[in-house]
């Protein structure tokens, strides 16, 4: 029997199309009144190492066998991303952790998309229940698979119009004749990361370059 609660506390994990690194919050969720709130409690970015930045760079180009190796040696690495962060943090009574992975193939298209980071490695490491591969079952029923958090969108931002994400990739959410929609619209940053790099900077720390025009 599912016994349902009024709140959560959930480890979130991301890995961007810019491989800046591993973006890792611990969220409360709570419901009140049928509406949803969160805090965001702690929160951080984990450098890449330049070895797993090479790793993850050169996914694309691998042969099966070693894709899915990758799949579960990451898994790892993010299991024991995990843990170094809850130690850090002592935090206690977590009840998942949420985990996208890095998108290493996405033809919507073509009906497939491929997230690496095996959950199994996360949780024989971390001993949590883990929820992942979020966007196949959108992908699978037609969807773009991006963004790939419209319902969180919907239960709490509904007070806005548009739910605008700018990652390495745009994308919004919105309701639509009273269904959420969602799509990618441009490149974000992965273009300006592009143009850093060509001054020898791994990306625009606060906005600088560009706020100078």
């Amino acid at each position: 029997m599912v016994m349902k609660k009024n709140h959560y506390k959930v480890l979130g994990l991301m890995s961007g199309t810019s491989l800046d690194g591993i973006d890792i919050a611990c969220c409360t969720f709570t419901i009140r009144s049928d509406r949803w709130k969160f805090t965001i409690d702690e929160a951080e970015t984990i450098p890449y190492p330049a070895k797993w930045k090479k790793r993850l760079t050169d996914a694309y180009s691998l042969s099966g066998n070693d894709l899915a190796e990758l799949n579960t040696l990451y898994g790892r690495y993010l299991g024991e991303v995990c843990q170094s962060f809850i130690v850090k943090h002592s935090i206690r009574q977590i009840d998942c952790i949420a985990s996208h992975g890095h998108t290493v193939f996405h033809q919507p298209s073509y009906g497939y998309t491929l997230q690496i980071g095996d959950g199994n490695s996360i949780h024989a490491i971390t001993g949590l229940p883990v929820v992942y591969d979020f966007r196949s079952l959108d992908v699978a029923l037609g969807g773009q698979g991006a963004p790939f958090v419209p319902i969180g969108d919907h239960f709490l931002f509904a007070e806005y119009d548009v739910c605008l994400n700018l990652g390495g990739i745009a994308n919004l959410s919105c309701v639509e004749r009273g269904k959420r929609i969602a799509y990618d619209i441009c490149f974000v940053n992965m273009s300006l990361n592009y143009l850093t790099q060509k001054v020898g900077k791994d990306y625009d720390h606060n906005g600088t370059m560009a706020s100078d025009g």
